[in-house]
């Protein structure tokens, strides 16, 4: 039987019809359209809210809980109770935590025009505490690792969202096309690389994991030995065209954009990211002064060494990772003269240099743990240590637009909690950097599950200004 179709049902079936194919011409127009109404994200320098007083952050992050009470907050009265009980509840994670003061093992000197108590353990640091304000009242409301971790990087208690350098390189971009905005050097926090990631944010914000290692400073950065110049070219100008074709079908894709970024800027890095990681062209003075050279600590200096070269070269924002080891719950006199040890020539080298190449003025150094330690030991064992404060414990700012040999806030005569009219908690220190940068921290948003989504969120924030010269 002859079957008979209608002009509609020719339209319709025909080549898989010709109805699906207009659908799928119109929706692709549609999806180009669209991602070209679309804001575009790049690491193209923008203009701050304001004029900045800092172009640059270099964010030294202690994960592990550094005893602050151990290296510049120095509490007389804990001697007079060493061994004995608190003379109020010290509050550890533990029901019936012990209550047993311990003075600190280590002896404090006064220093610089400040007489700001150091301790003995960062005899480097000692040198060029007039040029830093501490900030001596902060606090948490997470009192294990990763959550405080979360919670100070990240401004949640959780994981998921953007790093401060991802907010900050969103904001901003980048002053050097061939080089990442934002870079992450050594290890440290417990969270690992969640502690400098975009999230949800465009992919291009995310933080570079980077290392002193001159021949390859990034994974996988230098081209292979069996490849030429020229075969390497070639290469890349193939996949090139392979990501636009396949761009030109996903114009939505976001992961796939900064895929393509990436491996451009990883071309544009072969040479940059080498010649930053190369201390070849430093002065042998130089290397002495950071201790590239030296036992224990070497690491940490050639880290903040390359931060100095990076945030010369425009990089927008470098996280230094402190290492690990700072989780002292015994034996807390056996282990931080050795951590100490690691960043005090290093982190001090660094503002020393700055100062001295007139960078101090663009630059914001940032030091900081997510939480502190306890007055009180642990547990009654041969060798002791400190539980994790959250309650109260210090930080430190040096640098462009902050004060030199300022101390803002207190914590209370043990070092145990910081005093409710000084408090301050990561979101003021959030808004605060921003603010430096020339960044209104209450604008520097990105819509995300139907709300602007911003590094403060709801949590109240302040600008300190009492740091701020």
């Amino acid at each position: 039987m002859k079957r008979i179709l209608s002009r509609r049902q020719a339209l319709c079936e025909a080549a898989t019809g010709f109805g699906g194919m207009a659908l799928s011409s119109i929706i692709a127009l549609e999806n180009r359209a669209l991602a070209a109404s679309l804001p575009t994200y790049n690491l193209a320098p923008k203009k701050p809210h304001f004029a900045p007083k800092a172009k640059n952050v270099i964010f030294i992050y202690v994960g592990g809980g550094p005893s602050t009470i151990d290296m510049f907050d120095p509490k007389p009265i804990l001697r007079q109770f060493n061994g004995k009980p608190a003379p109020f509840e010290i509050k550890g994670r533990a029901l019936n935590g012990s209550q047993e003061i311990m003075s600190s093992p280590w002896e404090f000197t006064r220093c610089g025009e400040s007489g700001r108590e150091i301790s003995n353990l960062l005899p480097h640091f000692q040198k060029v505490v007039d040029k830093v304000s501490f900030v001596r009242s902060m606090r948490t409301d997470r009192i294990d690792h990763s959550t405080a971790q979360f919670t100070f990087v990240t401004g949640r208690g959780f994981t998921g969202f953007p790093a401060i350098g991802s907010w900050v390189s969103y904001a901003l971009g980048t002053e050097n096309a061939n080089l990442p905005a934002y870079i992450a050097l050594g290890e440290g926090a417990s969270i690992g690389v969640r502690a400098h990631s975009s999230a949800w944010l465009p992919p291009v914000y995310s933080g570079t994991a980077m290392r002193g290692d001159e021949k390859a400073p990034i994974y996988n950065i230098k081209r292979p030995e069996s490849m030429s110049a020229d075969e390497q070219t070639r290469l890349l100008r193939m996949v090139n065209e392979l990501n636009r074709e396949q761009k030109a079908s996903h114009p939505l894709d976001q992961d796939l954009e900064a895929r393509i970024a990436n491996y451009e800027l990883a071309a544009r890095m072969q040479l940059e990211a080498l010649r930053v990681a190369n201390l070849s062209d430093e002065s042998e003075a130089t290397r002495k002064l950071y201790g590239v050279e030296e036992q224990g600590s070497g690491e940490f200096g050639k880290h903040c060494l390359m931060a100095r070269r990076l945030v010369e070269s425009g990089v927008r924002f470098v996280q230094v990772y402190g290492g690990g080891g700072w989780d002292t719950h015994s034996n807390i006199g056996g282990q931080l003269p050795g951590l100490c040890h690691r960043i005090d020539q290093g982190m001090s080298a660094l503002l020393a240099d700055l100062e001295a190449r007139g960078m101090m003025k663009d630059t914001l150094v940032v030091w900081s743990g997510e939480f502190g330690r306890l007055p009180t030991i642990e547990a009654r064992v041969n060798a002791p240590g400190r539980d994790h404060n959250p309650y109260g414990f210090s930080m430190w700012m040096a640098g462009a637009g902050v004060k030199r040999g300022f101390d803002y806030g207190l914590t209370d005569e043990l070092g145990y909690a910081a005093l409710p009219e000084f408090a301050l908690g990561h979101a003021d220190i959030h808004a605060t950097v921003q603010n430096l940068l020339g960044i209104d921290y209450s604008k520097n948003t990105f819509f995300y599950e139907g709300r602007d989504e911003s590094l403060v969120g709801v949590t109240p924030a302040r600008v300190v200004k009492e740091v701020l010269s």
